[in-house]
């Protein structure tokens, strides 16, 4: 008599090892969760600036006239607040493309019309520039002018600024001669749209 053998077909995923008790198991997709979908944002996102930049220029001290400004390396860090990315809002470009350290220094109350404020940064390692900007009451750069320079490799030249209501005095220093410095004045008006007029040479001094 044959002896009948039945086999039965076991799917794998039902097969269950004793020794190392392996089993078949389907994973499920997971949702993203908020953080993990924040990291996926590309880095060229455009970022927003902070409020406290925003509110920066209302905490600004500001300065009665007349004002003398002579900003130099030994003090500049003594004056008024480090930026918080104020100057990346307004779109202040510095004339250098090294120029880092920037510093408000305080407003000048010349008009209702729009806000008077001094700006100090330094230029490598050696240079320091200060400069008037003045800007209107969406925060957009109006003119701007150089008010104070200071530069210690040589020692050999500067700029200070005598500031009054009716006209600034910008006087540019060298002390390459071996006797008396040489000085040359040059004489603005602050118009009331916010922009710098050169006064004409022959009524400067």
């Amino acid at each position: 008599m044959k002896r009948l053998t039945v086999l039965f077909l076991i799917p794998p995923f039902f097969l269950v090892s004793c020794g190392n008790k392996t089993q078949k198991e389907t994973k499920v997709p997971q949702p993203k969760t908020e953080s993990a979908i924040n990291d996926t944002v590309p880095s060229d996102t455009h970022e927003e600036v902070p409020s406290a930049a925003i509110r920066l220029l209302k905490t600004l001290p500001v300065r009665d006239l007349p004002i003398t400004d002579s900003t130099r390396f030994d003090d500049f860090e003594k004056i008024g607040i480090p930026d918080n990315g104020f100057l990346k809002r307004i779109q202040f470009s510095p004339e250098h493309t090294d120029a880092k350290n920037f510093r408000l220094n305080y407003k000048i109350p010349f008009s209702e019309n729009f806000t008077s404020a001094v700006v100090t940064y330094q230029s490598g390692e050696h240079e320091l520039f200060t400069t008037l900007i003045t800007l209107s009451k969406e925060d957009k750069i109006i003119d701007r002018l150089e008010i104070a320079y200071d530069e210690i490799a040589e020692s050999a030249f500067g700029k200070s600024s005598s500031i009054e209501k009716d006209k600034i005095t910008v006087t540019d220093w060298n002390w390459m001669s071996e006797e008396n410095p040489v000085s040359e004045n040059k004489t603005y008006i602050l118009q009331q749209d916010g922009t710098f007029k050169t006064v004409p040479s022959a009524q400067n001094q």
